[in-house]
């Protein structure tokens, strides 16, 4: 039964491959990338431990290959992330000078003092759209609060940060409620 699947889902992949090639590469906008999903959809064909008994095999075929560019796009992240990663520890020692350090954890304790002035409602709300980056929807959704209160809590906060460390974190957020409305 496995065989079969994997068997039909070769050849379809075979007899449609540059229809394939050219749709992907429509959708990606390249055609080599196209090309790379499309061998690593055989080399994942060839390697299936469990292919149970495919009903749509176009479907199927066409949404495993966007599942392949999709672990393709995390694995480049990735590297990217460890090429990052790796640039900051051979970057210029004197950028971590001691009092440099100090500094940073002069301000970070500050920020912490601060945010814990806040009611823990607006600190939770604050902290999952700054630092976790969730969408306000998504806060709502968890807190099962409306839209609104959610902006008006980040506002809130903002505003409280702002005068206590007399400096704009709104700029610094990165967001202003009217821009997250549209989620």
């Amino acid at each position: 039964m496995i065989e079969t699947a994997r068997s039909l889902l070769r050849q379809l992949l075979a007899v449609r491959y540059e229809d394939l090639q050219r749709r992907l590469a429509r959708r990606f906008g390249s055609a080599d990338l196209a090309t790379e999903v499309l061998h690593e959809t055989w080399l994942r064909l060839e390697g299936a431990t469990e292919i149970k008994p495919v009903h749509r095999p176009h479907s199927y075929l066409y949404r495993m290959m966007l599942n392949v560019a999709a672990d393709q796009k995390r694995a480049e992240t990735r590297w990217a992330s460890r090429a990052e990663l790796e640039a900051l520890q051979h970057a210029d020692d004197g950028l971590l000078d001691p009092e440099r350090i100090a500094a940073a954890r002069s301000e970070i304790k500050t920020i912490e003092r601060v945010l814990s002035e806040l009611p823990p409602l607006r600190r939770a709300i604050f902290i999952a759209a700054t630092v976790e980056e969730t969408s306000y929807r998504l806060i709502a959704a968890r807190f099962g609060i409306s839209l609104r209160t959610v902006e008006r809590e980040m506002r809130r906060a903002l505003d409280h940060c702002s005068e206590r460390l007399d400096k704009k974190l709104a700029n610094r957020a990165g967001r202003t409620p009217r821009e997250t409305s549209k989620e």
